[in-house]
């Protein structure tokens, strides 16, 4: 019986080195699918509307997967929630209390085992959850930035063709000073093998998204259209890419539009 029962934590935590298969890769195609659609939506209370709906849809499968892959789904939730949620009165607090409890118990599942021990997703994920949690103060940054690189790179290690990692992992070098690992170079990099490696149309679309920017930002500005191009036809009544595209005729990347909306620039 206690042989029966490791095979079956190991069937079970097969996620944690495939990096989401099964049931669990299903899910989390599909959350990213409704991502693409809420950016079509206008009002909020819809937009949280359906991701509560999701979760509540799709609560007994969730149930049914390991204690990994259902952090790894109550953090997408939450850090979802928290992108419609985080501007509006009142919210500022309550979704930072948020994000702080779902990063504490991630923090609390992983312990001090390795990375290698985690799926590709959990190790993205923990990272995404950190740094939308430090985005508040300056301290945090400080204390939590230089965590994530190795998070990141340790994800896209598991899978080199990881679209969602490399994209975050794109995102980091970006912002990240050279004194932290951050290299302009390679986000580009990292952004297109992303948009090559996109196999959904959700992928496809949030990878181009980034990589059309990391080209606007290198000055490709003729790249870039093209690309959102193909993003808008993935999503045509995206209020998201037409933000974007607005940006873009006002001379900014979505890095730029982004860092001047953030409570952090001037500090």
């Amino acid at each position: 019986m206690l042989c029966l029962a490791l095979m079956l934590v190991s069937m079970t935590d097969g996620f944690a080195q495939a990096g989401g298969s099964g049931k669990a890769g299903e899910l989390i195609d599909s959350f990213f699918d409704l991502r693409m659609e809420l950016t079509s939506m206008e009002d909020t209370d819809q937009i949280i509307g359906a991701i509560d709906s999701f979760w509540e849809n799709n609560s007994s499968q969730i149930r049914g997967l390991g204690q990994q892959e259902q952090l790894v789904m109550e953090a997408f939730c939450v850090m979802e929630r928290y992108n419609y949620l985080y501007q509006l009165p009142g919210q500022d607090k309550v979704q930072h209390e948020e994000l702080g409890k779902i990063r504490a118990k991630m923090e609390e599942f992983r312990g001090n085992k390795d990375n290698g021990e985690f799926s590709k997703y959990f190790l993205c994920t923990q990272a995404d959850v950190t740094s939308c949690y430090m985005g508040y103060s300056v301290a945090d940054v400080m204390k939590y930035g230089k965590s994530l690189k190795p998070l990141y790179e340790s994800a896209v290690e598991k899978d080199p063709s990881f679209s969602y990692g490399l994209t975050n992992l794109a995102q980091y070098n970006f912002w990240a000073p050279g004194i932290a690992g951050g290299s302009k170079q390679k986000a580009i990099e990292y952004c297109k093998r992303a948009y090559d490696a996109a196999s959904t149309t959700s992928q496809k679309f949030f990878a181009g998204i980034f990589y059309s920017q990391m080209l606007y930002e290198t000055g490709k500005k003729d790249q870039c259209s093209q690309i959102m191009k193909q993003v808008q036809q993935l999503q045509p009544q995206s209020l998201y890419v037409r933000k974007i595209l607005d940006a873009n005729s006002q001379g900014m990347s979505l890095f730029e539009y982004n860092k001047k909306n953030s409570k952090l620039s001037k500090e």
